[in-house]
């Protein structure tokens, strides 16, 4: 049995380990493509360079002789146009593309090295610093270690066939020089031993240049191996936060599914109108409202707030709802209903959230409106031929805040034209960029402005006053509104 285990671990350890392979490698496929880009571009700038250095030796600004240099730079010059046309030919997307490009450029920094010799050294390091870029640390060791061999034959090359440094030159005390043409490496290389050349170009030139081009190697090593941690690492939180979202998103569907979204809500129900609509800050809010038929001649309404934003609120929110909707299906009246509530949440509630909550019960058949308040804000009256104001009723304390509470009562009577406007705190706190609230006298102002409206048309009315107040502004809270409109108890046909 141990066997098998070890030997079904091993076998899961390879899946794992080859799908995080091909995943890394989807992953920096934009990447490389990027890179080969960069290094084609970096072929080109050196084509340029070739060209216009042979031209410069042609016009004798650079004291060489054209036989020695023509060769090797018409040669790079064929490799770069070569490595353009295969990266435009692949689209610069091969896997093998980087390791060609990489080469090339060491071949062709070679053949510039082994004319100029010393003075093009430094070009040593363009393809390892270059290489880095593929976030590739096996690539830069690649680069580094063949850029190395190669470098180091054109150095032994260069020495007696480039051009010399002087300092590096002994010769007997009292040895002449006589320079022929006006090229003075002509005359060195006569009286100088091309071993001596060599040695001396290798130790005097190259191993100081090794020492810098090592610790760049280092330095590019380590920032591919920390380039590539990072983009996978910042590849990990994408994935992470794309989770999140998409985790966010069903959880915004799936409260907005838990509150009455379609309308007409009782399309059968003649004697009322109603209409309800939340907005949250976040993904999901802790806002809510509610309504629904308690039995065939009595509505219930809910309009709630609980404190804090996000997915704790969201889920406080829903356990709230369906608390209050179960003691009022119950048949309990309004100010039973909270303190059940109230009861119920207090059980458990050991982060201390707390939730507001204003909860009216319609009869319908008379327009009686029995309501009770815990911490919420006022509700808004329209009587049948008055304007909208605000009903200072008695508030409670608020749901969730402290154990053994009991809320009072109180009784409104609606006429045929009345209508009822709830609403939480996000709308008279609605804030425009200096910091001014909305308030609740503009609140009152949007509503009169067309106090017939119908429930839906109430809800536009009032968003696009807050909205055209705040003015772009970030939306701190949620808005949730509620417009109620009562028409009268259905007469029935006599005959």
């Amino acid at each position: 049995m141990n066997g098998q285990t070890d030997a079904r671990e091993k076998r899961d350890t390879f899946w794992r380990r080859l799908r995080l392979r091909l995943t890394a490698d989807e992953m920096f496929h934009e990447t490389e493509v990027q890179a080969n880009r960069l290094g084609a571009l970096t072929l080109l700038c050196s084509g340029i360079l070739l060209v216009l250095l042979l031209i410069l030796t042609a016009a004798g600004v650079f004291l060489l002789p054209l036989s020695s240099v023509f060769p090797p730079f018409i040669q790079a010059i064929v490799e770069v146009l070569i490595l353009l046309i295969v990266c435009r030919a692949v689209k610069y997307d091969a896997w093998w593309l980087k390791h060609l490009l990489m080469l090339g450029l060491v071949i062709v920094y070679a053949r510039l090295d082994s004319v100029l010799t010393h003075k093009a050294a430094i070009l040593m390091v363009i393809p390892v610093v270059l290489s880095s870029r593929y976030f590739s640390r096996r690539l830069t060791v690649f680069t580094s270690l063949v850029t190395t061999v190669v470098f180091a034959c054109s150095a032994a090359w260069g020495a007696t066939h480039g051009m010399i440094n002087i300092n590096i030159v002994t010769a007997p005390a009292g040895t002449e020089i006589i320079a022929t043409g006006g090229f003075l490496g002509e005359a060195v290389q006569k009286i100088s031993d091309d071993r001596m050349l060599t040695i001396n170009t290798m130790l005097y030139d190259y191993f100081p240049r090794w020492l810098m081009f090592s610790i760049v190697s280092v330095i590019s090593c380590n920032i591919a191996r920390r380039g590539r941690d990072m983009v996978t690492s910042q590849h990990e939180k994408d994935v992470k936060t794309a989770r999140i979202k998409s985790e966010l998103d069903l959880a915004t569907r799936i409260q907005a599914d838990m509150l009455p979204n379609i309308y007409p809500a009782f399309p059968d129900r003649r004697e009322f109108d109603i209409y309800a609509a939340m907005d949250p800050a976040k993904e999901v809010g802790g806002d809510f409202y509610d309504f629904f038929l308690i039995d065939d001649d009595h509505l219930c309404m809910v309009m709630a707030d609980v404190s804090g934003k996000g997915v704790p609120a969201a889920l406080f929110m829903m356990a709230s709802k369906i608390i209050l909707a179960n003691n009022a299906m119950a048949g309990k009246s309004p100010a039973q209903i909270l303190t059940a509530a109230n009861a119920a949440v207090c059980a458990h509630n050991r982060e201390e959230m707390f939730v507001t909550v204003w909860l009216g019960i319609l009869e319908i058949s008379t327009g009686k409106l029995t309501a009770a308040n815990a911490g919420h804000e006022y509700p808004i009256l329209k009587h049948a031929d008055g304007a909208y104001e605000l009903i200072k009723d008695k508030h409670g304390f608020v749901i969730g805040g402290m154990d053994g509470v009991r809320y009072g009562e109180y009784e409104l009577t609606l006429e045929p034209g009345a209508a009822l406007f709830l609403y939480t705190d996000g709308v008279p706190e609605a804030t425009d960029a200096e910091g001014a609230m909305f308030g609740t006298e503009r609140l009152l102002a949007a509503l009169n402005a067309a106090p017939a409206a119908a429930p839906d048309a109430v809800l536009q009315n009032v968003r696009a006053a807050v909205d055209d107040f705040v003015k772009g502004a970030e939306q701190f809270d949620d808005l949730t509104m509620l417009a109620f409109k009562y028409m009268g108890a259905a007469r029935e046909n006599t005959i």
